[in-house]
């Protein structure tokens, strides 16, 4: 699944009231998922390579730019010789927290996929 866009979770900004309450909400045709951050993706399956579980920092050693170098050394060693890219859509992460988000989002320029278990 890909990121919904802002403008996909607000939807059109020149809707009337009258057209609006014949539309069904922006988010009727996302899937949520994260209520906290307001996390929304495309139900469309997406073929990916990599999918990402879970990356945990112990909260002392958080904010050095660990996860991104564990982040990068996963995705240039997943497959021997074909280093994937996250700007391409080459990577996936779970559900994330409102924390994974921003580190995804980071790191993928918001290219990152998000996958169901």
């Amino acid at each position: 699944m890909a990121i919904a866009s802002p403008a996909e979770v607000q939807g059109p900004a020149t809707e009337t009231r009258l057209e609006a309450n014949h539309l069904p909400p922006p988010t009727a045709r996302l899937v949520s998922v994260d209520t906290n951050s307001s996390l929304f993706c495309r139900p469309e399956p997406l073929a990916t390579p990599m999918g990402i579980p879970r990356v945990f920092v112990p909260s002392a050693f958080r904010r050095r730019g660990i996860a991104l170098r564990l982040l990068d050394a996963a995705a240039a060693t997943f497959v021997h010789g074909c280093p994937l890219n996250p700007r391409r859509g080459e990577v996936a992460f779970t559900q994330p927290t409102a924390s994974g988000k921003a580190l995804m989002e980071k790191w993928g320029g918001g290219f990152v996929r998000i996958y169901q278990e």
